[in-house]
């Protein structure tokens, strides 16, 4: 079953006129019910047919034998659903659903009920989280033309709420159409002018007016309204794929694509980029130019009409071609300069099409987008060098039972870096050490370093930045630390997965790379609570702060703890704002209190005990969330710090004697506080994503100029 795409007009949820009356049968019932779908009838009996609708295109299906659909008499309410099989209009568009009821004891509970919710298929959507879990990739096309595999991705929700009619036994007639009808819908892709290959692949790819590969696309299906027990899965891409099999070599492909329900919206100034594969691995694409604003809905049929190709040449790797596989982004412009290494893993040879390079330079652009790098960013080297892997990468995002999306499956591919998920976590591991290789390769063939000692020095206390290419909810910072500075004088690595949109990437990024990569700050978030406690361990964030790290948490020693039943002999002094970390900060004067509340809150470190955060919320504790999208004043402080050291520009001594050079510095910026992911996607997107993996610390060594890690 399908419906006719086109733009719906009316909607109703009525009782047929010629109802007939329920019987008097005392242990069963018939639920009948009679859905029709728009438009009129064919003579045929197939599934799907492409037909013309008011002078346009559009594809029409009807009933079939063996459909069946989930109708729930109480949304929400499990207990309250029935398994309807289609009993009449088979090949045609008016379709009559029943499934026998038993009456023992009385009607069901809600059965005469103003608040049904119907799906199709019933086999794949038997709920609203049934629905949401919907996949629409991994859809494969078998011949030229075929329509056959609409149905295994074709949804359908409908909710009937007409308070002045019921849902009841004995045929109640239902139109499939109207704004309460949630649908899939479906691209065509009109391809014509291929040299002739055998197609395997097509993949369409959205580009915004700016040129960036943009989010438009729900991999899966999404609603404007649903019961509370739900959690949607909210990823969503700049590409979808079809597969395409049972092609004969040809010049020509007519293919169809299922897609999520939720509008697709595309500028103005963008443009559709379609990718053809064939069986002997080449890739050839066709640009369509974007000429208006517009919004790809739901239950419709779209097209795309492409005839001119241009075939994608295989791109070298940055490591074996640096002159053609490194680009330097910027140049420091002030003191002494400090590099930061862009690259990624899992991009196969056929994503250096100017996919690659819009990844690199979106996590350039976001890296430099929140202060203080923004206001910071003359004192960078950047660069990205190409990191070809020989796979792409096909980690598949985990989802929990409960829809939640933290981590992802691995696959098989063969990828540069070797990065590896955690299901149901947000670790990230891979080779840092060639992640370093590369990092030295990129400074000492663009870096302008004087010799390969040189590179090596500056690699080693670089940040680097791997954009792993899966599209999930993961971060993880390797993070070198060396007892001879106080400002963490060496390298770190940062991986940091796509995220599921634009807006997740760029902050799970920002919290990985800008934070505990360059910041070398700790995560601000609890979580666990401490019942057995080495004291050791706990005296040991002195150190880390001595030695630049970790500087935006602190202990936590108050009457609270101690009643807690934390023995007096952590410490003798209670935690207030004369002695905590930042506490200079704190001072009226300087308006930190104030402006982000800053203060000391209890929780911090990954812990809700013992330890305490600087403010309420930030960048480095819940970054999808209010107050989310900052680095607060004592992250700030060590960031700029770090950097002044690193570039020689300051003469301070230590740490706390630089604050009023800061303060100089820090009264000049501008903090917003909120990112654009909570005032564009609503907070229960959020739900169920686990805090990102603490960065993983790495002890080393300063050796004759050379770092040595243990």
């Amino acid at each position: 079953m399908a419906v006719l795409y086109m733009a719906a007009t009316a909607f109703g949820c009525t009782k047929a006129e010629d109802e007939s009356p329920v019987t008097d049968r005392q242990e069963e019932e018939i639920l009948r019910i009679t859905l029709s779908l728009p438009g009129s009838e064919p003579d045929t009996r197939l599934s799907y047919e492409e037909v013309d609708f008011n002078g346009r295109k559009a594809v029409k299906t009807l009933w079939e034998e063996g459909d069946k659909i989930y109708a729930n008499a109480s949304p929400g309410n499990t207990d309250c659903f029935y398994v309807m099989d289609l009993v009449d209009g088979k090949g045609t568009s008016t379709g009559t659903f029943e499934c026998h009821v038993s009456t023992t004891g009385g009607l069901p509970q809600y059965m005469n009920s103003n608040a049904w919710t119907i799906y199709y298929s019933e086999t794949g959507v038997k709920s609203d989280q049934g629905f949401f879990n919907v996949s629409y990739t991994g859809q494969v096309q078998k011949g030229n033309g075929s329509m056959d595999h609409l149905g295994d991705r074709h949804t359908l929700r409908l909710v009937c709420t007409d308070e002045n009619t019921f849902v009841v036994f004995n045929n109640s007639f239902i139109n499939l159409y109207g704004e309460n009808v949630e649908e899939s819908s479906c691209m065509k892709f009109n391809l014509s002018g291929l040299p002739s290959i055998v197609p395997t692949e097509i993949e369409l790819q959205y580009f915004n007016a700016s040129g960036s590969a943009s989010t438009c696309f729900h991999e899966y299906n999404y609603l404007k309204t649903y019961w509370t027990g739900a959690s949607p899965n909210s990823t969503t891409s700049s590409s979808m794929t079809l597969k395409l099999e049972d092609f004969d070599a040809t010049t020509s492909v007519t293919a169809y694509m299922m897609m999520s329900n939720y509008p697709a919206t595309v500028e103005k100034g963008g443009k559709f980029r379609v990718y053809v594969r064939d069986s002997e691995g080449n890739r050839y694409y066709c640009d369509k130019p974007i000429n208006r604003n517009a919004v790809l809905d739901g239950g419709k049929l779209h097209s795309i009409t492409c005839s001119s190709w241009t075939k994608i040449e295989k791109t070298a790797d940055g490591f074996d071609d640096p002159e053609n596989g490194i680009v330097v982004l910027q140049e420091a412009t002030k003191g002494n300069g400090t590099d930061i290494v862009i690259m990624g893993d899992g991009f196969d040879k056929e994503l250096f099409d100017g996919t690659y390079d819009s990844v690199m330079r979106t996590a350039y652009n976001n890296f430099f987008s929140v202060e203080p790098f923004r206001s910071l960013q003359d004192y960078f080297n950047v660069y990205y060098i190409n990191a070809v892997s020989q796979d792409r990468h096909d980690a598949e995002p985990y989802y929990d039972v409960y829809g939640s999306q933290n981590g992802a499956r691995n696959g098989s591919a063969v990828t540069v870096f070797g990065t590896q998920f955690t299901p149901g976590a947000t670790t990230i591991t891979g080779n840092n050490s060639r992640a370093v290789e590369y990092a030295k390769q990129a400074i000492l063939k663009k870096g302008k370093a004087s010799n390969a000692a040189e590179a090596e020095t500056r690699a080693n206390k670089a940040l680097i930045m791997v954009m792993v290419n899966v599209k999930c909810h993961a971060g993880t910072c390797y993070s070198v630390w060396t007892y001879g500075s106080d400002y963490g004088d060496a390298y770190s690595v940062a991986y940091t997965a796509l995220g599921n949109n634009e807006a997740h990437g760029k902050w799970t990024m920002i919290h990985e790379a800008g934070g505990h990569g360059f910041g070398k700050l700790a995560d601000e978030y609890g979580g666990r609570v401490i019942t057995s406690f080495n004291t050791g361990s706990w005296n040991e964030l002195k150190s880390n702060h001595d030695y630049g790290i970790y500087r935006n948490v602190d202990k936590y020693w108050t009457a609270v703890e101690e009643a807690d039943g934390w023995s007096s002999n952590l410490s003798n002094t209670y935690t207030d704002e004369t002695n905590v970390y930042w506490a200079e900060l704190l001072n009226e004067s300087y308006g930190y209190k104030a402006d982000e509340n800053l203060g000391i809150y209890r929780g911090g470190y990954t812990y809700d005990n013992l330890f305490c955060r600087p403010t309420d919320n930030s960048v480095m504790r819940s970054q999808f969330m209010g107050w989310g999208g900052f680095f607060n004043a004592i992250s700030r402080w060590a960031i700029w710090y770090r950097l002044m050291k690193l570039t020689g520009s300051t003469s301070a001594p230590d740490f706390k004697s630089s604050l009023d050079e800061f303060i100089a510095f820090d009264k000049t910026l501008t903090i917003e506080k909120n990112p654009e992911y909570i005032t564009t996607k609503s907070d229960e997107n959020m739900d169920g994503y686990l805090p990102l993996a603490p960065p993983v610390l790495i002890e080393g060594r300063w050796v004759d100029g050379k770092l040595i890690t243990y």
